[in-house]
């Protein structure tokens, strides 16, 4: 694949991670919602759960929306494959020194955060499900 193809696409599945962002935000909001309206204590301890889950959601969130531009970036910049981004990281003290990246591993890198990101809103919204329905069968 032809690296400009590698960026544009790596960039249009990060871009999904914006979805993933409103859907762990609308988890977070039903799980407190249902915080303060369940009794069942079984209820209440997964919507917490799932509030426990937000945090890391909202911040792999941040981590796939700043790859998703950067890529959407280097897909029309691709003289030295990233290796200035690198430089200007390194000066902004926003990324450690060691070997340089190539562009298959960056974006292997961006799309393993990406899978996870999907992974703890899924599992944020398996326990909000669960929570409801235990608050729904108590009734």
């Amino acid at each position: 694949m032809k690296p400009e193809s590698e960026c544009v696409v790596t960039a249009s599945l990060l871009r999904s991670g914006r979805v993933l962002a409103n859907a762990s935000n609308c988890a977070a909001v039903m799980a407190a919602v249902g915080l303060l309206l369940s009794h069942p204590e079984a209820a209440r301890l997964l919507f917490a759960a799932s509030i426990v889950c937000w945090p890391m959601a909202v911040y792999l969130g941040v981590r796939v929306a700043i790859d998703a531009s950067i890529f959407r970036d280097l897909s029309g910049e691709l003289a030295d494959g990233g290796q200035a981004l690198d430089r200007l990281l390194r000066d902004r003290g926003l990324r450690r020194a060691r070997p340089e990246l190539t562009l298959a591993e960056r974006s292997r890198g961006a799309i393993k955060i990406w899978k996870r990101m999907i992974v703890i809103v899924a599992v944020q919204l398996a326990i909000v499900a669960a929570a409801v329905v235990i608050q729904a069968s108590a009734r």
